[in-house]
């Protein structure tokens, strides 16, 4: 792929590792340097080039891989020069290829959910008339030792299926583990890790809380011993505390009596309709012995005493028990 600018001159290497500053690598001494910031912007150009390209190739709606994508993720692009080839004394970019970790949840061989940050392939391309020349294989392999990985650690996101046949015939990568998102990942992804044989999901669980949380455990609170039935006394004194409660009778029967105060003139209140009339002290409540030893000694009635007068078949029984 050729762009109008020196290639040869800005990217000095045969493979170049570019991160999310996108900056110039180093240049060699004694070539003529332009402003920095036109050398981030041919960057820039080529990382959206070669995006496109790629784009075309899968097929697919709209490139995952362009400048602004790059400045927004932590991801890593390795781009391959053309050495051999200089047209117009300017150079070439054979294809490209980006990685970067991701937070993923991956299912394994038992189908078990597990929860990974692998280094992922995010976009491959070789150009269309390099391919079949082991370029693909060289910087792929120089990924590799970069990033000190080995080919069944990768998780692949959405490959094609050149991109499975590539893998299949330079690494041996054919068996996948079928997962529920659009990452493909090999059979191997977790031999590297030690797990024990089928542990159910609630005891995985637990182990992942201990290992999070060190801190030891709260000590249990040991309950006193449960006495036998024959050493309960019933209704004893320890035991029917509550028995000793004297209960107050109900309202008004608990109120004792008190002695009359004189009665406290609140400031008058106006009103639309006048001030409101002024009301006495309550009298106080007598109890009920005393009332009823008061209705005993009142005498009889003045009507009363005229009906038993005038009653001449009464008898003085009657006239008793009617008084």
């Amino acid at each position: 792929m050729e762009f109008p600018f020196d290639v040869d001159a800005l990217l000095p290497e045969r493979i170049t590792v570019l991160d999310q500053h996108l900056r110039p690598p180093a240049r060699r001494p004694g070539t003529t340097t332009p402003a920095r910031v036109d050398l981030q912007q041919q960057i820039m150009t080529i990382v959206d080039e070669l995006g496109k390209a790629s784009a075309k190739a899968q097929h697919l709606p709209a490139p995952i891989t362009s400048a602004s994508r790059m400045q927004s993720n932590r991801h890593v692009m390795y781009v391959l020069k053309d050495t051999s080839a200089r047209p117009a004394g300017k150079g070439a970019i054979i294809g490209f290829l980006k990685v970067g970790y991701k937070k993923l949840f991956v299912l394994d061989d038992r189908e078990a959910h597990n929860e990974v940050e692998p280094l992922c392939i995010l976009d491959f391309y070789i150009h269309e008339s390099l391919q079949r020349h082991g370029h693909g294989r060289e910087l792929f392999q120089y990924m590799l030792q970069k990033e000190r990985v080995e080919p069944h650690q990768l998780a692949i996101d959405r490959p094609s299926q050149k991109l499975l046949k590539f893998l299949n015939k330079h690494y041996n990568l054919e068996t996948t583990v079928p997962q529920v998102n659009n990452f493909v990942i090999f059979e191997g992804f977790f031999a590297h890790q030690h797990r024990p044989p089928a542990p159910s999901l609630r005891a995985t669980r637990h182990s992942r809380a201990a290992v999070l949380d060190p801190s030891p455990a709260a000590p249990v609170r040991k309950l006193p011993p449960k006495r036998a039935e024959g050493d309960i006394k019933p209704y004893s004194s320890s035991d029917r505390e509550f028995l000793k409660v004297a209960v107050e009778p109900p309202w008004p029967l608990n109120r004792a009596p008190r002695r009359a105060t004189p009665p406290v003139h609140p400031p008058p209140r106006s009103s639309s309709l006048g001030n409101s009339p002024e009301r006495g002290p309550l009298r106080p409540f007598v109890p009920e012995q005393e009332l009823l030893r008061s209705l005993r000694l009142c005498p009889p009635h003045p009507t009363a005493r005229l009906l038993l007068a005038t009653d001449p078949g009464g008898s003085p029984a009657q006239r008793r028990r009617t008084r």
